[in-house]
This record gives structure tokens, C-alpha cells and sequence, in this order.
């Protein structure tokens, strides 16, 4: 947002459906993802399930709850790439834990180039 400063998955689509990203901010356990204009949970479409499965397999960011320091409260904060870390609260809304990735073996990661604009993994 603008005014947070903070990039948020409000939309998505999968095999010809849309949805909605509900929440706000990092936090992972605040909202979750509905078909479009319905307030029908869509957490365990196998569309969702699978696009954010990849999409979280692809990112190298990672999402933890931290203590802020100057007011002690804690909150969840992402650790790396800004444009991965909607991807990653999105898929953690829906259940993915933190670790699943490393269920799944990296083959080849190929960095982004901002003259390709783009980044490449292989997972097996």
C-alpha cells in the first residue's frame, strides 16, 4: 500500500477462477482467500493450494513473528525479497508452514536479472 509502505496480495487467479486475498499487512493469521464476491473459504481449492505451493517453492523469503523494539509488541515481519512476501503470507493463510519448502528439493535457482526481469527455480 502506499501508505504503509507494505506490498499485499488482494487478488489472485487459478485455473479460470478468481479470488480474494482477505488481511491486511504481514500477518498471516488475520484473513485468508475466498472466491471472488463470495465469502466462500477457498483455502483448500486445489487452484490455491497449488499456485501458492509453487509460488512459496520459488521465493526465498521468509515470514517470522519478531518483538518490535520500541513498543514490545510482536509482529510478523518478512526477511528478504518485498515483492515475494505477499506470496508467502498468502500461502501461510492457507496452511503452509514455514518449513515447507524444505520438504521439496531446489535443483537449480537462477537469480533475477533486471535485464531478463525475472527469476528461475527448478524444484524436483
Amino acid at each position: 500500500t502506499l501508505t504503509e509502505g507494505k506490498m499485499t496480495l488482494v487478488n489472485m487467479w487459478s485455473g479460470g477462477v478468481a479470488y480474494d486475498v482477505e488481511g491486511k499487512g504481514f500477518d498471516p493469521t488475520v484473513g485468508g482467500i475466498t472466491r471472488e464476491n463470495t465469502k466462500k473459504d477457498a483455502g483448500s481449492d486445489m487452484g490455491v493450494r497449488s499456485a501458492l505451493l509453487s509460488a512459496i517453492l520459488c521465493c526465498n523469503t521468509t515470514l517470522s513473528k519478531v518483538k518490535d523494539p520500541e513498543t514490545g509488541e510482536e509482529k510478523w515481519e518478512p526477511k528478504g525479497n518485498s515483492s515475494e512476501a505477499p506470496l508467502v503470507v498468502a500461502a501461510r493463510k492457507i496452511g503452509f508452514e514455514e518449513n515447507i519448502a524444505s520438504e521439496y528439493k531446489r535443483v537449480l535457482e537462477i537469480p533475477f536479472s533486471s535485464s531478463r526481469k525475472m527469476m528461475l527455480t527448478v524444484t524436483d
